[in-house]
């Protein structure tokens, strides 16, 4: 005959106390190997006794305490575990697992992994900054706590890439989605994950380039004069986002590396600045025409603690924000025509069309990966005196251009490349 179950009633339970007569009884049983245990200290206890299912030894799982767990959920408790022993299931042995598992769900998560993808990184001399930037900004504030194992497509859209669509940087969304996805592949590798969701972000797709510039010298010639005028036309516009422009056009390196630039890498003593090509993380060094130191010297002038050139309005510790000059252009009226990267085709084309400079030259001075006929990759200090030649060039160009001057000057005549 099976053994009885449910001795215990709601009532028994509530007025039950310890005994501490040696042959009291302080382990009352409701059956089915359950039991509520009294202690001296006026605690009761729901204890379960049970075989484990390959050893057959006995053991005692610990179902919580009293008044905590009633005796109807302390009886539910028991037929789980008497479900879990007829499937061979060990319950303590079941309970160390999910316990492991919620350990681990909090360990693993988003920010943890990123920030040894950073350290990595960190050790392949990888330059971050504008990275960091965007983790902190974009990206950790809404997944940076939660397990990486929790992760879905749909998720990471509605908590983070959407955000940045709707307030129309696209170009951000891409880059963010892609951080995430090269995080995500770490914890992919050490198999935390079985899938990477984020290589399914869908973006939508920008109706026209992303790196829209202007390419014609009477284009030019107006958006500098816009530039120039930008304080003037909208007197509540900030100058450090005036001069952004102006050095963006006059050294055209990538928006990244302008907005970013550090005070340790001006050198105003050697006329030049010096860092890491955001894209190609290779020395870079970036020689100052006049022009462009003097706007140097007028943001010396603006310095504040930040180790920024351009520091954020909201804190030192960031830089200036991608949106700022992309806001500027707009009003400017250059929304889907030229953008701050656009600075760098503008050069490029210009340079090697108009004024037939060498290309290679050109190229070294954009931070390309520029190879020789042996073979040799990008030098940073390659045709660094034609280069400084090639900056004071291209600034004396803009210069007379924007003022209307006679630009034939500057390039080859009788089909005789001066430049060369």
């Amino acid at each position: 005959m099976a053994k009885q179950s449910n001795k215990l009633t709601a009532k028994t339970v509530k007025n039950l106390k310890y005994d501490s007569n040696p042959q009291g009884k302080n382990k009352h049983s409701d059956g089915g190997g359950l039991y509520l245990l009294t202690h001296k200290n006026g605690s009761k206890y729901w204890r379960l006794d049970y075989r484990r299912p390959i050893s057959r030894k006995p053991n005692t799982f610990a179902i919580g305490v009293y008044p905590e767990i009633s005796l109807e959920q302390a009886r539910l408790k028991r037929d789980e575990i008497k479900k879990l022993l007829s499937n061979g299931v060990d319950p303590a042995q079941e309970r160390n697992n999910q316990r492991n598992e919620l350990k681990a769900n909090l360990e693993n998560t988003f920010k943890k992994y990123s920030e040894e993808w950073l350290k990595i990184r960190e050790l392949e001399g990888k330059v971050d900054s504008e990275t960091i930037r965007k983790l902190n900004k974009d990206i950790l504030p809404f997944i940076g706590d939660m397990p990486v194992t929790s992760f879905t497509v749909e998720q990471l859209e509605k908590d983070v890439t959407e955000q940045i669509v709707k307030r129309g940087a696209l170009e951000s969304a891409r880059r963010v989605k892609s951080i995430i996805g090269m995080i995500l592949k770490l914890a992919l590798k050490k198999r935390i994950i079985s899938y990477n969701p984020a290589y399914d972000i869908t973006l939508p797709k920008p109706i026209r380039g992303n790196h829209n510039a202007i390419v014609s010298e009477r284009e030019l010639k107006e958006l500098l004069i816009k530039i120039w005028q930008y304080r003037a036309e909208n007197p509540r516009a900030r100058k450090r986002t005036e001069l952004a422009l102006k050095l963006s056009a006059y050294i055209y390196q990538r928006p990244n590396e302008v907005r970013g630039l550090l005070w340790k890498s001006v050198d105003f003593e050697n006329h030049c600045l010096s860092f890491k090509a955001s894209k190609t993380y290779q020395d870079h060094i970036v020689p100052l025409s006049r022009q462009s130191f003097d706007i140097l010297k007028e943001l010396e002038q603006l310095k504040t603690t930040s180790k920024f050139v351009f520091p954020s309005t909201k804190t030192n510790l960031e830089c200036m924000s991608e949106d700022t000059i992309r806001q500027a252009l707009i009003r400017l009226g250059y929304k889907g025509k030229h953008t701050a990267h656009g600075f760098r085709a503008t050069a490029r084309t210009l340079l090697g069309e108009e004024i037939e400079y060498r290309i290679d030259i050109i190229e070294h001075q954009l931070a390309h990966t520029v190879k020789d006929p042996n073979g040799t990759a990008y030098n940073r200090t390659k045709f660094l005196k034609r280069r400084r030649q090639l900056m004071q060039l291209w600034s004396d160009y803009l210069d007379t251009l924007r003022q209307g001057g006679d630009v034939s000057v500057f390039k080859p005549q009788d089909n005789d490349n001066s430049f060369i």
